[in-house]
């Protein structure tokens, strides 16, 4: 039987990091949206990647915040933004990220659905699978 290679949660571990480095300026980082929005919001997609060799997976995640004012959204955008890039070369949410790198930058993003400021970005983790 050949080996099999999982990609590791990404999801779990970027929603963990950033609660952590976000502290107080985000009241909730999750993966999706609640029925009452917290005043400062931060929601983590899986958005992509691929498998790039043996060793090598690339997660792609969008990161959408929201705040009650465009100053404050933006804020926490830029600011999740670098964090996620500073995972690089560091264990994220108990995840080794080898490399991010943006995809596309912080940008004004208005939500339809949601009366509130959104900022958003996307990045690129790339990690190593594990073996099951």
């Amino acid at each position: 039987m050949p080996e099999v290679l999982v990609t590791p949660d990404v999801l779990v571990a970027a929603t963990s990091y950033l609660r952590t480095g976000l502290g107080i300026l985000a009241d909730r980082v999750a993966t999706s949206v609640p029925s009452t929005m917290p005043n400062n919001m931060v929601k983590v997609s899986l958005t992509g990647g691929s498998r790039t060799g043996v060793v090598s997976d690339t997660a792609q995640l969008t990161v959408e915040c929201w705040s009650s004012n465009d100053p404050t959204a933006s804020l926490l955008a830029r600011t999740a933004h670098a964090y996620m890039l500073a995972a690089a070369g560091v264990e994220a949410g108990g995840l080794w990220v080898r490399k991010a790198e943006t995809v596309g930058g912080v940008q004004d993003f208005p939500d339809p659905d949601i009366d509130k400021p959104r900022f958003q970005f996307t990045v690129r983790w790339h990690v190593r699978p594990a073996a099951i």
